[in-house]
């Protein structure tokens, strides 16, 4: 299964609306694990077709910057107890990692959302292929 959380009703519902339209069908569920932040997870087959999965990516992405923006009209701008980003591994499953928010809030003050995926991304690398060569050397 592939899973996308939501910490907003309103946008699990704008996705779970888009799905229905489309003809996927999924699951949801509360996930309790998030701490006082309740979130709402998502999945649907991991079968679904390369093309549909993309403009969910892109469905996705939009709501998650539609989050922000509501985040940045209320007091609470960038106060959560849960914060994620999501990797695509080696075999093309997605994972999501579960990050303290405040370490992710203090590095955003310095890079860019991309540059931390990036690195997120290099992380995930270096673990599903670990190299245990001399650090110092070129490839």
């Amino acid at each position: 299964m592939l899973d996308y959380i939501f910490f907003d009703s309103r946008l699990s519902g704008k996705f779970k609306d888009h799905l229905a339209k489309v003809g996927i069908s999924y699951q949801s569920e509360n996930d309790d694990s998030f701490g006082s932040v309740q979130g709402e997870i998502v999945s649907i087959a991991d079968d679904t077709n390369d093309g549909a999965l993309n403009k969910l990516q892109h469905l996705y992405d939009d709501l998650q910057d539609e989050l922000e923006e509501m985040l940045e009209l209320t007091d609470d701008a960038l106060v959560m107890n849960a914060a994620g980003m999501e990797v695509k591994l080696k075999d093309g499953n997605i994972c999501t990692l579960r990050v303290d928010p405040n370490t992710v809030t203090r590095i955003l003050n310095v890079l860019e959302f991309d540059e931390l995926q990036a690195f997120v991304d290099s992380i995930a690398k270096s673990v599903e292929e670990p190299d245990s060569g001399h650090f110092c050397h070129n490839k």
